[in-house]
């Protein structure tokens, strides 16, 4: 009998034990990333991505396998997130995978790890190599003769304000040259390197990273061509709440698929976000305004280049359902006390205090034993 006890107790430890030996805890970490973009002869950007994973207190994972291995199996979405820097629209563009993603110990990559004006310069790096045929992207523009207009949007930023490239170094080869240059929004910080062939901004943070870097070049004998598109988007429905935000609802009204910047501009400043929407799809963002809730900001979405909505907005803020609820609550909850006051004081004005009956004294009690023999005897003498 000691026997099977033994037995069934080791198995039900064992299973207990069990899920807890397989089970792994999700690994949190964050990625530094520095991005080289090379304009190269017939209308090429090669794009470099160089990715750094450390820990939340600024520790490199480099050598850290999971981690590792983690990232190298995100190398498709990696690079649908480094066209989308180039296109709205990864599906039609067109590139070649020059290196998959490898190892190199002998790179550096630089990143912001939290310390407010201080880069860390983090050793080994992995790097992903693709050429892009601009010719094939919705922000490749022709502007006239073997001129053109690029637009490099980072994406990272614009998904997620926490998110930026660290370092974005920008090269001229062969034949191309810069004709000019510009960030959005203006304010963004400069680059710390202006020359003929290479442009380079260091982003401490997200606040002073450009969202989008535009380049005028000169490419010659590129052969331009690109599929016309007919994207239709709206703003279905908008409200601005007490906590000063924004809230649009944005509707693709078309026919095609694609991705649209959604773009509020205030006399301050302007923010953008980029989304992808199905036909018919709808999605909400929030913007959180700094200009006082009588003003009016201006709303304007594009796709593909193209200008496709653009609406002034009043800032006029609206309770939310969560306040109405909890005021009626409140509301509710006042009159039910009201209500259990008013009864029960008319419950106690009903109420009349009993007659009271006076204890009788000693002298009412002689006069009453006195009266009952006086009966008594005239009783007996009737008999």
């Amino acid at each position: 009998m000691n026997i099977i006890r033994i037995v069934v107790l080791t198995m039900l430890v064992s299973t207990l034990i069990s899920p807890i030996i397989i089970a792994r805890p999700q690994r949190t970490f964050f990625i530094g990333l520095n991005m080289v973009v090379e304009f190269i002869d017939g209308g090429i950007a090669r794009v470099t991505l160089k990715q750094h994973p450390f820990d939340i207190n600024g520790t490199s994972l480099i050598l850290d396998e999971d981690v590792v291995e983690e990232v190298l199996n995100e190398e498709e979405s990696t690079i649908n997130l480094m066209l989308l820097f180039f296109t709205s629209n990864p599906t039609k563009t067109r590139y070649s995978i020059i290196s998959h993603t490898h190892f190199n110990p002998e790179e550096e990559v630089f990143s912001n790890i939290g310390v407010p004006g201080v880069m860390e310069r983090f050793r080994g790096a992995l790097i992903l190599i693709i050429d892009i045929f601009l010719n094939s992207t919705s922000e490749f523009v022709k502007l006239g003769e073997d001129t053109y207009q690029v637009s490099i949007t980072d994406y990272f930023t614009l998904r997620s304000p926490e998110s930026w490239i660290d370092v974005m170094e920008v090269r001229f080869t062969g034949k191309v040259e810069l004709l000019n240059f510009s960030t959005e929004p203006v304010w963004a910080k400069p680059p710390s390197v202006i020359e003929s062939n290479c442009l380079k901004w260091v982003n401490l943070n997200e606040a002073e990273a450009p969202d989008s870097y535009v380049l005028t070049l000169k490419i010659p004998g590129v052969v331009f061509s690109k599929h016309a598109r007919s994207l239709k988007a709206a703003v279905s429905e908008a409200f601005f709440n007490a906590n000063s935000t924004l809230h649009l609802k944005i509707r693709n009204t078309g026919f095609e698929e694609g991705f649209f910047i959604v773009s509020v501009s205030e006399p301050c400043c302007e923010q953008s976000r980029k989304i992808f929407l199905k036909p018919g799809e709808e999605c909400w963002l929030k913007f959180p305004i700094y200009a006082s809730e009588t003003g009016r900001v201006e709303v304007r979405i594009y796709g593909e280049g193209n200008k496709l909505f653009e609406e002034e907005v009043l800032l006029k803020a609206e309770k939310s359902g969560w306040e109405f609820f909890f005021i009626l609550g409140l509301s509710g909850i006042a009159l039910t006390i009201l209500g259990a006051l008013c009864i029960s004081m008319a419950i106690l004005k009903s109420r009349k205090p009993p007659p009271s009956i006076a204890e009788p004294s000693d002298t009412s009690i002689q006069d009453q034993a006195k009266g009952e023999i006086k009966t008594s005897a005239f009783n007996k003498s009737e008999k």
